[in-house]
């Protein structure tokens, strides 16, 4: 490497081990790191700005708008009502119930957009019950990613997989949806084990129940008819968005323009649910990340990931799975997935090696591997703000003790199941 990619690789270092230390809140860490690359010249101001990912921008925005109208009809504590109900209080059943319920929705929609709808309604059931949300939050989060590699649209990576490999919503469903539920069901079991005490009631739920049926918001019966009519709208869209044409972050903030104009919701209200302390985290670090890219580090990295292979597809399948994973617990998976993409490929090409396996290695690492650290998935850090706005800090090693557990256990179940559907079971 020359000179300028060690600068910026000692910059980036430095500002993620101020966000890891939690020395320094990680907006000011991030925005110290781009600074650097700023004033040193290593990336231009207007280069910096373009690696921003306005598309995840505008769909945050979006959907946090959306939330907000969707709190103030009353409807977060009617659902909550409503799960705590059907479980009987039980907090197990309530943890499973839930976190599978965003699998499901993170696999029609992206994650981020997932954990804004279903994370206040769980930290909502937490209060009621009196819970802790620890597990609730891990279990949320880790759901929300594994839900979406599942499909197509459940998680940035495969949308720019399926883009260069040509694969369609049902290729991904089929070759990656048992993986996902597998995972799925690991993750289940890992929880109860970590948290089995914790998930235990500790009140009459009844009691609970009547108390928060008094001192909650009634429900607006036309605002609820209103915003659903829109969510729906939106999810249709976003179903469909390949065909009408239309990027994540437009159908996003057409959806919440609807929702203010049909909604009677004050528009103060639904815009306190925009978070932007985590809207210019990401920002920033999108610029950061881009930097890297930008200067070949990126690219760097993955070459030596390949050049150790050589021409053994099952050996090399293993090695982007688990590299992926890792790489993309520390990094934002979208740059590092961009960067491999034209690898793996050039890889399948000048070789003997069959690409759909790589392929659907390289999506499995990069999504599953996003719950490995606090900063590895962008539904993590939504959730994480949702619930420190909330009162509820989540540590970073705290979260790296579970969450790197829960992505080894579920990069080594996925490492099993491309080993014998791809390279035992098709041969």
């Amino acid at each position: 490497m020359n000179g300028q990619q060690w600068l910026a690789g000692i910059i980036f270092v430095a500002a993620f081990a101020l966000i890891v230390s939690e020395k320094m809140h990680r907006l000011k860490a991030a925005m110290a790191g781009l600074s650097g690359v700023l004033l040193l010249r290593l990336v231009t101001q207007e280069d910096a700005f373009r690696f921003i990912d306005f598309n995840t921008i505008g769909l945050l925005i979006g959907m946090m708008i959306l939330v907000g109208i969707v709190k103030e009809t009353g409807l977060v504590q009617r659902t909550a009502i409503t799960a705590i109900t059907l479980s009987k209080g039980h907090p197990w059943r309530l943890l499973v119930a839930l976190t599978s319920l965003t699998a499901l929705i993170s696999a029609l929609l992206d994650n981020v957009t997932t954990v804004l709808l279903i994370g206040p309604v769980a930290l909502a059931v937490c209060e009621t019950l009196d819970l802790d949300p620890e597990p609730f939050i891990f279990g949320e989060i880790f759901a929300s990613n594994i839900g979406g590699t599942a499909t197509l649209i459940g998680d940035p990576p495969n949308i720019l997989i399926g883009s260069a490999a040509g694969l369609s919503f049902n290729e991904f469903l089929l070759h990656l949806g048992p993986a996902a539920l597998l995972a799925l069901c690991i993750m289940h079991g890992l929880l109860y084990l970590l948290f089995r005490k914790e998930l235990v009631p500790s009140h009459k739920t009844e009691e609970l129940l009547l108390r928060f049926q008094r001192g909650g918001k009634p429900l607006d019966k036309k605002g609820t008819i209103r915003i659903l009519a829109v969510l729906a709208g939106v999810l249709a869209a976003f179903t469909l968005h390949g065909t009408l044409g239309f990027e994540a972050a437009t159908i996003a903030i057409a959806g919440a323009t609807a929702g203010l104009l049909l909604c009677p919701v004050p528009l103060e209200k639904a815009l306190q649910e925009v978070d932007w302390v985590t809207i210019l985290f990401f920002s920033t670090l999108f610029m950061l990340v881009g930097t890297l890219e930008h200067l070949g580090i990126i690219e760097i990295a993955a070459t030596h990931l390949v050049d150790t292979v050589g021409n053994r597809p099952e050996l090399f399948a293993g090695m982007l799975l688990w590299g992926s994973g890792i790489l993309s617990a520390l990094v934002d998976n979208v740059p590092y997935t961009a960067a491999m993409i034209p690898l793996v490929r050039d890889v399948a090409s000048l070789s003997s090696m069959n690409a759909e396996p790589l392929w659907w290695a390289l999506a499995l690492g990069a999504c599953l591997g996003g719950n490995g650290t606090l900063v590895g998935a962008s539904a993590n850090l939504v959730l994480a703000g949702i619930a420190e706005k909330g009162g509820i800090r989540l540590s970073f090693f705290r979260f790296l003790r579970v969450g790197s557990l829960v992505t080894g256990a579920t990069l080594l179940s996925s490492t099993l199941y491309l080993y014998l559907r791809y390279f035992i079971l098709a041969s």
